[in-house]
């Protein structure tokens, strides 16, 4: 008896034996997403420029200015401020030339768009300013204040800035404009739960599912899931006042 279990034992050791001889699985690789945090510092210079759609209409103080970033912002190789981006500026003054040609027009600057469609404070001068001031003048033509294509101004980051690295180099990817309107204009646009800018905006999304939300004092907020592709949209919001008229 005790024989047969014996042998029983070494049978069932033998078959085992293969098993354990096989080569360990490999382990899955790991994809580190820790976020690196990098430093965009104050008084970094972001160059800006007029676009065509800006320089097409004529400027009226206290209208949104948007201007174009004119050259790429990179961090450890990082495209954080692409090129293309768009900045935000305030009309704060129009100054006519000299028997109607050329002028001026003074901008409050106000904010620069990251990669990853945030948004950081910008200001005129390299400096910080002893007071609040953070005007700056760009040259313009004709006596409807249109301003010239090909004028710049050098914007420079206001304050240090922490950015997420990993977040910015992922959002390095193509992206699509979406146009948001609403009825009526001047709503407070945010995207993803980042504020973005004011209707009507340009926005620059990448591919996949956007939530758009707009909110405008006395109105009820608006919002909507927009898939974006490869091809432009446009987005009309109507308001629905709080009384639901």
């Amino acid at each position: 008896m005790s024989k047969a279990i014996f042998l029983l034992t070494f049978l069932l050791g033998g078959l085992v034996l293969p098993a354990s001889a096989q080569a360990p699985a490999p382990k899955p690789t790991v994809v580190n997403t820790t976020p690196v945090e990098v430093v965009l510092l104050d008084g970094t210079p972001v160059k800006l420029g007029l676009g065509n759609a800006a320089a097409a209409k004529g400027v009226r103080v206290g209208e949104n200015l948007e201007l174009d970033v004119a050259e790429d912002v990179r961090l450890s190789d990082v495209v954080v401020i692409a090129k293309g981006s768009i900045a935000n500026a305030e009309v704060t003054n129009l100054r006519s030339g000299l028997n109607g040609h050329g002028g001026w027009v003074d901008i409050n600057l106000d904010s620069v768009t990251l990669a990853d469609g945030h948004r950081v404070p910008i200001r005129a001068s390299k400096n910080k300013p002893m007071h609040d001031d953070q005007s700056t003048i760009i040259s313009s033509s004709g006596q409807d204040a249109s301003i010239a294509v090909g004028a710049f101004v050098i914007a420079y980051i206001n304050g240090n800035q922490a950015l997420d690295l990993t977040r910015l180099r992922a959002a390095g990817g193509p992206t699509t404009e979406v146009k948001i309107t609403s009825t009526p204009p001047n709503a407070e646009i945010t995207a993803d739960g980042r504020l973005a800018g004011s209707t009507p905006y340009a926005l620059h999304l990448s591919a996949g599912d956007h939530v758009i939300v707009l909110r405008m004092v006395g109105f009820q907020p608006w919002q909507s899931k927009v898939h974006v592709g490869a091809q432009p949209l446009s987005v009309e919001a109507p308001l629905a006042k709080q009384d639901g008229t």
